[in-house]
């Protein structure tokens, strides 16, 4: 009886996940689920790390494989799983069973010595395109290189300032073209119309004004990554030996390699115009495009710096920042909507009165003095994480972490991450962490003690690890903050928000316990549901 139990709730795991995909992806999915008799062989390796006793969490006492069973488990119920995992064992390391990789989970007392270690040690590119499987998705390990970084760092977060005044402008545009009227209230699916909004403004620093709004450049940036994550997804449960099989029918590679070939037929003749243009022009420092594709043509050097690889990193960039923001906003939004009396008018207040010190201009100084809009959207984030780790990182050769005792040696190709989600969860770190209290941080910025520079949206430490920590924490964090905050608050200025009669928030820390849309769980990964609608009604001029 217990075995037929068993085997239930995993016939019911399965069915779960099955009924999201496509027939396709349910066809390649029937030969593939028989793979992970082939995986559950490598349970040995997520017992024990050269001799290291780790404790894996979802393993059952189950006869029948209980690896198998832990790596079904976790593709439905893994961000339970590492919850689960963090409140047992804290302040030790501890071993997530995913589908493909062999990934540890480490203490937060182990981040300060291992966040500024060098990539030849401790690489996040190399633990992105593993988990992306970028020999397949083409998402490899020069996308997101040192010329990605350096660039992200310094000349787009540099140019902040500049940027300001080009994203309300294509905000505009986007809330023009992508929103209804709305005159009286109307629902509005939040997640498909500000995934537009996003992809536009995005691709006016990224690409430029006229690329920018070119409809092939817009459906290609945007539908890159969801093939990505869908496309990588399928083929996690196929073992490597047949994955090539598998990758020569997936409809998803075949856009991915289309959006390649559209990508470049766009860019790669205005990659070339501005080289022409830079050869004959004596001032063309001076007059050059300040856009994310003319900072990779000036950084990029020898074979790094054809326009075919060019534009790939650029298709890349694209993959990093659209569907997080996206994700972010349309969380931002349900809560907002969810509890509009509460948050709506004190929100737009500040906007207003921001910009009545400057005129009306939009400045950078605009969205830094937006302090409990940006608290607001922390909160959100705290709440609403896309994924339940962070701080992942490939070892590229074994390193032993100097605190641990006794000694604990990390092995060469091994993955780890840190429990960000359940941090930010967690009793220990917050008063009433299951509340959803808005301006939290604003109040604790403004507290006595409290520091303006602290708790903010872009801030990372120990106790906020949604972007990571450290030297190579998430560069283009400041872009996504000023893109948000924009986007915001334009939707503050023109729109009230409200979820239809029965649609509410979540606890709250002024009002009754209600429930917000549910988020949708894959494996890690934790995203809003991207078919709710909000009712929008446009303000009276």
């Amino acid at each position: 009886m217990g075995l037929l139990l068993q085997s239930t709730g995993i016939a019911r795991e399965l069915w779960l996940f099955f009924a999201q995909t496509s027939i396709l992806e349910q066809v390649i999915l029937i030969f593939a689920l028989p793979s992970f008799w082939y995986l559950a062989s490598t349970a040995k390796s997520f017992i024990k790390h050269d001799g290291q006793n780790v404790p894996v969490m979802g393993k059952d006492a189950a006869i029948i494989l209980p690896i198998w069973r832990a790596r079904l488990r976790y593709i439905a119920h893994g961000v339970d799983m590492i919850h689960k995992g963090y409140r047992k064992y804290t302040d030790t390391i501890f071993q997530i069973p995913t589908v493909n990789q062999n990934l540890l989970v480490l203490p937060t007392k182990y981040v300060n010595e291992l966040k500024s270690l060098p990539e030849t040690t401790l690489s996040s590119s190399h633990a992105v395109a593993d988990y992306f499987l970028g020999s397949y998705t083409t998402l490899q390990i020069h996308l997101f290189g040192h010329i990605v970084w350096d660039v992200t760092r310094g000349q787009l977060t540099q140019n902040l300032g500049n940027h300001v005044e080009p994203l309300v402008d294509e905000s505009i545009y986007g809330f023009a073209q992508e929103m209804p009227a709305c005159e009286e209230w109307t629902p509005v699916t939040v997640h498909p119309t500000f995934l537009q909004i996003v992809g536009r403004t995005s691709a006016r620093i990224f690409v430029g004004k006229e690329l920018g709004r070119n409809a092939l450049w817009l459906e290609t940036s945007i539908d890159f990554a969801r093939c990505i994550f869908l496309g990588s997804g399928i083929l996690k449960v196929v073992p490597a030996v047949v994955r090539p099989v598998v990758a020569l029918f997936s409809p998803y590679m075949w856009r991915i390699r289309r959006h390649h070939r559209n990508a470049r037929k766009l860019l790669i003749p205005e990659i070339l115009r501005r080289r022409e243009q830079a050869a004959a022009t004596a001032d063309w420092k001076a007059k050059k495009p300040n856009d994310m594709i003319q900072w990779l043509q000036d950084l990029s050097e020898g074979a790094d710096a054809t326009p075919e690889r060019i534009v790939d990193r650029q298709l890349g960039m694209s993959f990093a920042a659209i569907h997080t923001t996206t994700n972010h906003l349309t969380n931002v939004i349900y809560d907002l909507a969810a509890r509009w009396d509460e948050y709506g008018p004190e929100l737009r207040a500040e906007v207003e009165e921001v910009l009545a010190e400057t005129d009306g201009q939009w400045k950078k100084t605009t969205l830094t003095k937006l302090s409990k809009m940006d608290s607001f959207m922390k909160e959100s984030q705290r709440l609403n994480p896309p994924s339940a780790l962070s701080f992942n990182r490939k070892l590229q050769t074994s390193y032993t972490i100097p605190s641990s005792s006794p000694p604990y040696t990390l092995a060469k190709d091994s993955y780890i991450a840190v429990a960000a989600g359940p941090i930010s969860s967690s009793e220990s770190v917050y008063e009433s962490p299951g509340m959803f209290d808005g301006f939290r941080f604003h109040r604790m910025r403004t507290a006595p003690g409290g520091s303006a520079q602290s708790h903010q949206f872009v801030t990372t430490g120990l106790e906020s690890m949604t972007f990571g920590h450290g030297k190579f924490a998430c560069p283009g964090r400041f872009f996504a903050s000023n893109e948000s905050k924009i986007i915001l608050a334009l939707l503050l200025l023109q729109y009230e928000v409200r979820f239809e009669d029965g649609e509410k928030g979540g606890p709250s820390a002024k009002g009754p316990e209600l429930t917000r849309p549910k988020n949708m769980i894959f494996a890690d990964a934790c995203f809003p549901d991207p078919d709710v609608k909000v009712l929008f009604k446009r303000r009276a001029a």
